[in-house]
């Protein structure tokens, strides 16, 4: 007697391909479940394995030419055992009877799956861990986080930090441990100060369309108007006539006088014409994002004025992914504070919290409207953090 094996989707498959090969004498001997080889195979269903015991000399003639063949039935491919007929027993090139070498084969195939398995487990828990696997009072902060428009990873890192301090600090309340975190990411807001009998030179820089040249004449004004301080303003956007004429017209009604320079070799001679001032404020032209010749003129006004204080206006509507690019424009500047405009055109008070995780600076000053020089104040933290954690 002779031994074959067969793998068919079920018994009768099985049955079918053993009479239609090995006749209808043959005998069943064992049945079970297994996989193809490959990664794929814990994707698909077990196929069954079927032994089946005969006597070659009852054998249909056409087993010869059948062997190792595909045995096809209603026009699919089930496989066979794909290698030539061995008597039972018979060893295999590797000296293990083929019986105990499909043996081990399962059983590393069975560990592998058990390993794979438990790897999917952990990588669950870690999946979860990131998104949504807080604490109730946790996951309520993070998702007023989220809907204060504060960027998803740093919410999720924020509550992470929330939890941790709550096990290390029996008794601590969460919203009390994120306000912590939020003050430590904010830092004080650092706005301009002036030094009496000093000349204080400040630079404003700014994309097109954030509201520098507004929020800079708000802060001369402030200065000016309520602080008593002697102000003078230059301007080296020259490049749109329109933002000339602006700044002409609030110098007049502020009573500062004003320089315009076109050319960095006339710096000298208009600092010249502010030596009275206490401050002088420089406004700059919005270029667009990456202008090189833009880059070399803002470093050579800062060589020529070296500014005491330099201030980035970022408008608080601006997307988190042009934030990053304006951001990485200035980059070539080494010590900024950041003015935040139009805080007045969005509720979302978490923009506030990506910019100063982004550029790793302390906020100046908000603009929140267009009055001048009413719509401008200090940075309070206090009130930012408090507008994240309450929502």
């Amino acid at each position: 007697m002779q031994v074959k094996r067969y793998r068919a989707k079920d018994m009768k498959q099985a049955m079918d391909a053993a009479i239609r090969e090995l006749g209808s004498d043959a005998v069943m001997l064992t049945q079970t479940k297994v996989r193809d080889k490959g990664i794929f195979r814990l994707f698909r269903k077990p196929l069954l394995e079927v032994t089946f015991a005969y006597d070659p000399t009852t054998t249909p003639k056409a087993l010869s030419s059948r062997k190792g063949s595909l045995i096809k039935k209603s026009g699919e491919n089930v496989a066979g055992d794909n290698e030539p007929l061995r008597e039972h027993g018979h060893k295999d090139p590797q000296g293990a009877s083929n019986t105990g070498y499909n043996e081990k084969l399962e059983q590393r195939m069975d560990s592998f799956e058990a390993m794979l398995s438990e790897f999917m487990k952990k990588f669950d828990i870690v999946k979860r861990d990131i998104t949504y696997d807080y604490p109730d009072d946790v996951q309520a902060l993070l998702k007023k986080m989220t809907d204060t428009g504060v960027r998803e990873e740093l919410a999720h890192s924020l509550a992470k930090q929330t939890e941790q301090i709550l096990r290390n600090k029996p008794g601590a309340v969460a919203s009390e441990a994120l306000e912590h975190l939020l003050h430590e990411q904010f830092g004080r807001a650092e706005p301009i100060l002036h030094k009496k009998f000093t000349q204080k030179v400040i630079l404003v820089l700014g994309p097109t369309g954030v509201g520098k040249t507004t929020s800079m004449v708000k802060l001369a004004a402030d200065f000016a108007v309520k602080q008593r301080k002697k102000v003078g303003i230059i301007n080296t956007d020259t490049y749109r006539i329109g933002a000339q004429e602006q700044l002409q017209t609030y110098a007049d009604i502020l009573g500062v006088p004003i320089q315009s320079v076109y050319y960095s070799d006339e710096l000298s001679g208009a600092m010249e014409q502010m030596s009275d001032r206490d401050m002088i404020f420089v406004d700059t032209a919005g270029k667009r994002i990456g202008d090189e010749k833009h880059k070399e003129d803002l470093l050579e006004l800062v060589r020529i004025l070296q500014p005491e204080d330099i201030l980035l206006c970022l408008a608080s509507t601006t997307s988190f992914a042009s934030i990053m690019e304006m951001v990485d424009t200035y980059g070539f500047i080494d010590d900024y504070r950041v003015m935040i405009t139009k805080l007045d055109e969005t509720k979302y008070r978490g923009s506030l919290l990506n910019i100063s995780w982004y550029t790793h600076k302390p906020i100046a000053y908000v603009t929140t409207g267009q009055n001048v020089p009413d719509d401008i104040e200090i940075a309070s933290i206090e009130k930012i953090v408090k507008q994240i954690v309450d929502g």
